[in-house]
């Protein structure tokens, strides 16, 4: 069943407008009173189109399907890597339930963005972000950020728990950290291909995060966030 994301209601009606309209009317060409799936702050509604017009579609609710969703707020802080990569990475990283993906450009990044055109990139990963919300029925969209070019920055992110991942790293692991601690945000840093050098890492920890290891094996740039959101999964259950 299909799902869509919805800002305003009308009464006790859903409406549909922007790209969804062309999406169930031209694309999978549904008619009044098929089913369909509404979230709406939060939460997840069945319904049933009443009305389809060429700048609005509106749905009543059938009943509550689920509501709520993570238990923890997290925040991906991602050295950008190449673009079918980092295309994967985020739509994979909403799947695994990332709240925030803040692109970021450290020293060794091999992918640079120009400021001119990174208005139009946000745009095109925000709008990958959103279909993998849709198709993995989440109910919260994430957000992709403003691209963090100064380390600095990074205190804008903070959490209760901060976390890099560093591949020099041999004592503290994530499981310690995420084990050890009571928490419901976290904000984790993964370097991109050529990894983070030692004085990012020394800048890092000046701002509260701690530098952790993912175990023996030395992970991709783009697998490395899979396998901390993967193991944030395991422990909420």
């Amino acid at each position: 069943m299909y799902r869509y994301f919805i800002n305003k209601t009308d009464g006790d009606k859903f409406i549909i407008n922007d790209n969804d309209i062309h999406h169930i009317k031209n694309v999978v060409k549904l008619n009044v009173g098929e089913k369909i799936e509404c979230v709406f702050q939060n939460n997840a509604f069945l319904c049933e189109i009443l009305e389809i017009h060429n700048n609005y579609i509106s749905a009543k609710n059938v009943h509550l399907i689920s509501s709520g969703e993570n238990l923890v707020k997290k925040t991906l802080l991602m050295g950008m890597i190449r673009e079918q990569k980092w295309d994967y990475l985020i739509q994979k990283a909403v799947e695994l339930g990332v709240d925030e993906i803040v692109p970021v450009v450290f020293k060794r990044n091999i992918v640079k963005i120009e400021p001119k055109k990174e208005s139009s990139k946000l745009i095109r990963w925000q709008s990958i972000i959103d279909s993998a919300a849709k198709q993995s029925k989440r109910l919260t969209i994430p957000q992709i950020k403003p691209i963090l070019r100064n380390i600095k920055d990074f205190r804008l992110y903070r959490s209760d728990i901060n976390v890099v991942a560093w591949e020099e790293e041999r004592s503290l692991s994530l499981k310690h950290m995420i084990g050890e601690n009571m928490f419901t945000s976290i904000s984790f840093v993964v370097g991109p291909e050529g990894g983070i050098e030692d004085i990012e890492i020394k800048e890092l920890k000046g701002l509260g995060f701690e530098v952790i290891h993912l175990g023996r094996n030395i992970l991709r740039a783009e697998t490395a966030p899979l396998y901390i959101l993967s193991s944030l999964i395991f422990e909420e259950r």
